[in-house]
């Protein structure tokens, strides 16, 4: 499980210093992770991830907050709004 966490950190904080995503689909491929069509998509998901990990340094996760808003994505992961079927919680309001 180290190696994982290891690779997904180098991975992503490569990304969000350099807009280069090739690290990112290497690892998502080598782990079996699907990897979305639309790069903003995957832009967005791995600045959502980045944001909510404590293990990469702060600057980096702040920069992924400020990258994911400038492409016109929450930068926040909130698991409520979303049922386990991934249909939105009528319950849950904005």
């Amino acid at each position: 499980m180290n190696d994982f966490v290891r690779e997904r950190d180098a991975a992503f904080i490569h990304f969000v210093k350099t807009d280069d995503m090739s690290k990112v689909i290497t690892y998502c491929k080598k782990y079996g992770v699907q990897i979305p069509r639309k790069r903003n998509v995957m832009a967005a998901g791995v600045y959502k991830a980045v944001v909510a990990t404590a293990s990469i340094p702060e600057d980096v996760r702040t920069m992924a907050m400020q990258k994911c808003l400038k492409i016109g994505f929450n930068p926040m992961i909130k698991p409520y709004d979303y049922d386990l079927e991934g249909e939105q919680d009528e319950n849950q309001s904005d």
